[in-house]
């Protein structure tokens, strides 16, 4: 059922979506953070949402700086625990 509202979410997502959330989170990008973040909820949303999130995420963290991928990754459990 979330997986429809997923996908129609997404195909509203845009950079400046991911730059104004991360402000709003007090998350500062390097140059280009914005694009591989968003390449990687394009590809990888699916398995962070149904399968391995770890596994996943281990794809972003090679592409970010420690503090982004930090970040990211503290957001993401705040977030699916409060959905749980």
């Amino acid at each position: 059922m979330y997986d429809v509202l997923i996908k129609e979410y997404l195909k509203r997502l845009s950079l400046n979506d991911i730059d104004k959330f991360a402000l709003k989170n007090g998350v500062t990008l390097k140059p280009g953070e914005n694009k591989i973040i968003y390449d990687f909820i394009m590809q990888n949303w699916q398995e962070v949402y149904k399968g391995d999130s770890k596994k996943a995420f281990l794809k972003l963290k090679e592409k970010t700086s420690k503090e982004t991928y930090d970040a990211i990754i503290k957001m993401f459990n705040t977030f699916k625990d409060k959905i749980k």
